[in-house]
């Protein structure tokens, strides 16, 4: 009778399996607290409205602006429409340099700015400036951080923490999508594809830009395939977590067995 009393699911294994349904209710229910509350501000608006793009551009910023409770389709396409909107934009600045130079100059230093750099020190002033391809690779780096985070806030809590746990573990940084580590990223797959030529600062910096629209396959496949079955946010949310739910309730009541088991031996020597 005693060895099957230890079999029992124990109050850690009830108490583990009634958290995590209850994180998994408020998650479905959009109670959960994500991560961060609002994404960074990514590419700021363009000063010249001479093409169509950057207002299709602010149009979908707005357009998804506070969304949640979303399916991981309906998430996957908001993500690609920002991207997509973006790389017209970027296109526009891709061909004409210069154009970039003009704006990306304007919008990183505003006339406030420049009136106090000019009352400042002259040590402060150390930072170099960026290229125009650089410019407008640091935009696009922060347009798809910004798109990235925006769509992780209109799905599932847990998930984007545990897509935010991803990252560190993937890219080994708290804060891996800066400008500066994409471009060492960027650099040494460029190196590699060249037979170790090492790439300039420029070229990294445009190969940054041709990339900023392109999202990962493998996630987009599995969103799809989702979408195909039309399921709604709370069961799809549901089925995310039961294979994690399974895991921890097994760890704890495993965890509970051999306690038990450990404390029978004890006793009996």
């Amino acid at each position: 009778m005693k060895a099957f009393a230890c079999l029992r699911p124990g109050r850690l294994s009830i108490v583990t399996l009634a958290a995590v349904t209850c994180v998994c209710l408020l998650d479905s229910l959009c109670f959960l607290p994500h991560p961060v509350s609002a994404p960074p501000p990514g590419a700021p608006p363009p000063l010249s409205l001479h093409a169509a793009a950057p207002d299709a551009a602010e149009k979908i910023k707005e357009e998804q602006s506070g969304q949640f409770g979303l399916p991981m389709a309906e998430v996957r396409r908001n993500y690609h429409k920002r991207l997509e909107a973006w790389s017209r934009r970027a296109l526009v600045y891709r061909q004409n340099l210069t154009l970039a130079a003009a704006e990306m100059l304007q919008i990183r230093r505003p006339s406030a700015a420049v009136d106090l750099e000019n009352s400042a020190p002259t040590d402060n002033l150390a930072k170099p400036k960026l290229s125009p391809e650089c410019s407008l690779a640091d935009a696009s780096v922060r347009e798809r951080e910004a798109a990235r985070v925006e769509a992780r806030l209109q799905g599932s809590a847990g998930l984007h923490a545990w897509l935010v746990l991803r990252d560190v573990f993937v890219y080994g940084s708290l804060d891996p999508f800066t400008l500066e580590a994409m471009m060492r990223q960027k650099r040494v797959k460029m190196q590699k594809a060249n037979g170790g030529k090492v790439p300039t600062d420029d070229e990294v910096c445009l190969a940054l830009v041709d990339s900023s629209a392109r999202s990962n396959k493998a996630w987009d496949e599995a969103a799809e395939s989702r979408g195909r079955h039309e399921i709604s946010y709370a069961m799809e949310t549901a089925k995310l977590y039961l294979a994690p739910m399974l895991a921890v309730s097994a760890v704890a009541y495993l965890s509970e067995v051999a306690w038990s088991f450990k404390r029978q031996k004890c006793n009996k020597d």
